[in-house]
């Protein structure tokens, strides 16, 4: 094999250029792992950065705007000949606290018949199982049907998951900055002179 032919195989496969020259590396000085196996941990960062970074925004924000920690209420009325269970504990008026009081009576007055306690509610443990609260010579079943609970992660999960989708980016990214590099590079020794 002569110095020749070398230079006739290269010719049948040239590696792209444009106008200023060659704009990606030759077959065989391309690196698979920059290639391959940069982008597809960049795929994985990202896909694990963008819950962890909504989660972690979201406990950062959940108080602030009022979505979590107070308890809904629903009130049924009891009809006049109904009688509950044993088991529904009767609550009268005067226990609850005064958040509750507000939230039942909002809750009678609205047509959905439920609203939420803005504030402590001391008879909790009460109104999760349900029961019967006596109000203007009316019965009411009262229960609480959502808990509205925090969500209780660490608030760090944000930058966290923010850092992952910056590292995926550069991940994604680093295929096309590698040819880049190395067609420049090429073109840099292509110029110099000898």
């Amino acid at each position: 094999m002569s110095a020749g032919d070398d230079t006739s195989s290269d010719s049948t496969e040239p590696p792209a250029t444009d106008e200023t020259g060659p704009i990606e590396p030759t077959a065989a000085s391309e690196s698979l792992v920059l290639t391959y196996a940069a982008p597809f941990l960049g795929v994985v960062l990202i896909a694990a950065g963008i819950p962890l970074s909504i989660a972690g925004g979201y406990v950062v924000i959940q108080d602030g705007l009022g979505l979590c920690g107070d308890p809904s209420i629903t009130v049924d009325p009891v009809a006049e000949g109904d009688t509950p269970p044993e088991t529904v504990e009767t609550l009268p008026v005067a226990t609850l606290s005064p958040t509750e009081r507000a939230a039942l009576e909002e809750a009678i007055d609205s047509p959905l018949r439920e609203a939420t306690v803005d504030g402590e509610t001391e008879n909790r443990g009460t109104l999760l199982e349900g029961a019967v609260v006596e109000y203007d010579g009316d019965r009411y079943y009262v229960r609480i049907t959502s808990r509205n609970s925090c969500l209780e992660v660490a608030p760090l999960l944000f930058p966290i998951g923010a850092i992952a989708i910056l590292i995926g980016g550069i991940g994604v990214l680093t295929p096309p900055i590698y040819r880049q590099m190395a067609g420049f590079e090429e073109r840099m020794q292509r110029d110099r002179p000898d």
